[in-house]
């Protein structure tokens, strides 16, 4: 089976998921026994109940498998064997069961998602010499209920549904406070079919080796932004294109690098929410099966990571979604602020209705700076200014929050303080409520300054300085690198622990450092607000015994009193966030500890099937436990644990793209257990390029040109904050790309 269809579960369940709709089902292919079981559009189940029965008997299931992310089959036997015979597991010589030979019928059946309906179909055959009758029942019931009161069991009583049947069908409908939703199901096969109080039942005949087909369709509609089959087939066509022009690498057999990045490139296409305005379609969810809808800085954050290889495809539709989105005035209810960035927008009837905190929340400093990350990350890969100049107003205001409402204390850092009733307690990063701690393992309560903030602030003053310099504000982009480096100067004064060779936390409710030794501070070297003479103390203690686990940077030491392997925040290990400290320690030219902490990653995504490596795993030592455990729940596919691969592939070849000079940097520095990986038709602003990366007998890598479309120019050059390069480096670089300019190969 390829990667891309490989066993996920949450629990005992399985699942598929296109656009807004997941379906969820049992080990035995049915919905209804599991609590969180059904088919869910836009958060809500618009099916609770899908089981067929024949003779009044369920069948008895022989597998079920995951073909694709939108697709599950599973098959069946009836009626199962009650006892052996003496002969092994066989068929029970002639015996049967209410007239049927035992294991007479095969059943297979597949479940096909799409966008905002569900297409079932299952094909029956009798397998014996004689001709069979069958009386056949679909249960089938809606409750409309959220997914998270499913999936946690909160004690919120099921909306008020109407059963009404139709013409060969059946539809469910809700109907409250304004809202219109609807369950449409139809059928076919068999014949007599009859509604009843629990689905419908009908009547079948079948000779000898014979097969007949039944099917369902399943349409969830919501009657104030509905979804029809000509929107569904134009999303899919949207989704297979992004996926069909995606860089796909290759390499050796015994590398499984390449299929495990192949395979979450695929699954961050998968995720694609595929709703809303068309320019939003590839916006992708946080990760299924719970957490299908809009979360803006894991949005953010995965396209920016699997940017190099859409050409920032993703991140145009995530930056277009976000910027209609963004805060236009002041709503405590939501944390909202003029200029901010939505954290989270959920679609379920409750959320809509105003009855949470979450239809729409901007609780989250993060995002806003992400957004302008995003922006010059796309230009540096497109070189479009047209697409600046289109979000340019949104990038302002973005700024003029984080002026007017970021630094609250007027001290020069961005602050959070959660104001929204039953809005999160932290705003950073770390956003669990017990995330935040001090040296003692106390709890901290905001308003709180978080370090990596500070340097999402930094570099977004940096990228927009760029950006204004490209739209020819000069006075404008003086100004912005002015206020980065004042900002770059105050955080190395403050937050700089010399006692420790460490980044603080952050700052606390009394302006003092939170001596807390965390990833956070990790997070800070990729921004690189970190000034050049503490980095080299800074990466070594991360990698002591306390922070570095084998499996990753923890979120937290071993030696702080709050340390949890398994808590959220408090010791645990994020494969996003390593992999973001990875591309940090490679623009430092810290080449033998980025790999280090690649291979960690790479041996960790081993551990799970098609690499899909839950949210977090435990902080368990590499040296103490032979698996690391993960958190309970944990969605898989996670969207920003699969967009890690194309940022570790982008690390470990030191690629740096800059469209708008039409110029490709490269510096691949290739691990032992990576001797080749070809990248195939990366885009570039205009041009496409394949490039062949490959190891030395002597550890050096080379690289060589294998196709190019476009101009586009391939220099090697050590990134510029490297400590390991000197001149004579890059001198030798630049001689090397101009040999394989010539040659095509180095």
């Amino acid at each position: 089976m390829d990667l891309f269809g490989t066993a996920t579960a949450f629990g005992g369940v399985r699942y598929a998921w296109r656009g807004p709709s997941v379906l969820i089902v049992g080990l035995d292919g049915w919905a209804g026994e599991d609590p969180l079981t059904g088919f869910y559009f836009r958060q809500t189940r618009h099916l609770a109940r899908l089981r067929l029965r024949i003779g009044g008997a369920d069948l008895h299931p022989c597998s079920i498998a995951e073909a694709a992310p939108h697709r599950i089959e599973s098959t069946y036997i009836h009626p199962e064997v009650e006892r052996g015979d003496g002969g092994g597991s066989g068929s029970g010589g002639l015996a049967q069961k209410d007239g049927l030979l035992f294991r007479d019928l095969d059943v297979r059946m597949r479940y096909l998602v799409r966008p905002a309906s569900l297409d079932v179909s299952v094909e029956l055959t009798n397998r014996w010499q004689d001709e069979v009758a069958l009386d056949v029942a679909w249960l089938l019931a809606a409750d409309f209920m959220r997914i998270e009161d499913a999936a946690f069991g909160a004690a919120h009583e099921s909306p008020p549904t109407d059963r009404r049947p139709v013409q060969e069908g059946l539809d469910f409908v809700h109907e409250a406070s304004g809202m219109s939703l609807r369950t449409e199901i139809r059928w076919s096969g068999a014949s007599d079919w009859t509604s009843t109080l629990d689905g419908i039942v009908g009547s079948l005949k079948l000779p000898r080796q014979r097969r007949t087909e039944l099917r369902l369709n399943v349409r969830a509609v919501d009657e104030a932004d509905p979804i029809d089959g000509r929107g569904e087939e134009e999303r899919q066509m949207r989704q297979r294109s992004w996926l069909a022009r995606a860089t796909r690498l290759h390499a050796q057999a015994e590398t499984p690098l390449a299929t495990i990045t192949n395979a979450a490139v695929r699954d961050v296409g998968s995720l694609a929410l595929l709703d809303g305005p068309q320019d939003e379609w590839l916006t992708p969810a946080a990760g299924v099966p719970v957490y299908l809808s809009l979360w803006g800085r894991d949005a953010l954050t995965a396209a920016w990571q699997a940017g190099i290889v859409d050409r920032g495809q993703m991140l145009e539709d995530v930056l277009a979604c976000l910027a209609r989105l963004q805060g236009s005035r002041v709503d405590a209810s939501r944390d909202e602020q003029p200029g901010r960035i939505v954290a989270q927008l959920k679609r379920e009837p409750l959320s809509r209705l105003g009855h949470t905190a979450f239809e729409r929340s901007y609780a989250d400093v993060a995002s806003p700076f992400m957004f302008i990350i995003g922006l010059g990350y796309h230009y540096a890969l497109t070189g479009d200014l047209g697409h600046v100049s289109r979000h340019w107003r949104a990038a302002l205001r973005v700024l003029d929050w984080a002026d007017r409402y970021g630094d609250r204390h007027g001290d020069g850092y961005i602050t959070y303080f959660t104001v929204a009733p039953g809005g999160p307690r932290h705003q950073g990063w770390k956003d669990s409520g017990n995330a935040v701690v001090d040296e003692l393992g106390q709890q901290v309560a905001p308003p709180i300054a978080p370090c990596e903030i500070q340097g999402y602030w930094f570099v977004s003053l940096q990228f927009m300085s760029v950006m204004a310099l490209a739209l020819g504000q000069r006075t404008r982009a003086l100004g912005l690198w002015r206020q980065a480096a004042d900002l770059e100067a105050r955080f190395n004064r403050d937050f700089w622990m010399e006692d420790l060779g460490f980044i603080a936390f952050g700052l606390g409710p009394d302006r003092r450092p939170i001596k807390a030794l965390t990833s956070n501070a990790g997070q800070c070297l990729p921004t690189g607000i970190v000034a050049a003479e503490h980095v080299p103390r800074l990466v070594r203690r991360l990698f002591e015994p306390d922070l570095f686990s084998g499996w990753g940077i923890r979120t937290l030491s071993t030696d702080n009193p709050a340390y949890h392997p398994l808590d959220y925040h408090l010791g645990s290990v994020w494969p996003v966030e390593n992999a973001t400290i990875v591309f940090g320690l490679r623009r430092y030219g810290f080449i033998d500890r980025a790999s280090e902490l690649v291979r960690a990653l790479y041996d960790l995504a081993l551990l799970w099937p098609g690499g899909r490596t839950p949210e977090f795993v435990g902080g368990y030592g590499r040296d103490e436990a032979e698996h690391p455990g993960c958190y309970p729940r944990a969605n898989r596919p996670q969207l920003w644990n699969q967009s890690v691969w194309p940022l570790v592939v982008q690390s470990l070849l030191g690629i740096v793209p800059y469209a708008p000079a039409k110029l490709l940097l490269v510096d691949p520095a290739l691990p032992e257990w990576l001797p080749e990986l070809t990248v195939e038709r990366l885009r570039v602003g205009d041009a496409t390029v394949t490039l062949r990366f490959f190891r030395e007998s002597d550890g050096t890598s080379g690289y060589e040109v294998k196709e190019r479309e476009g101009k586009l120019r391939v220099v090697r050059q050590p990134w510029l904050e490297s400590f390991e390069a000197n001149a004579w480096d890059r001198l030798a670089a630049l001689a090397q790309s101009a040999r394989v300019a010539v040659s095509g190969r180095l």
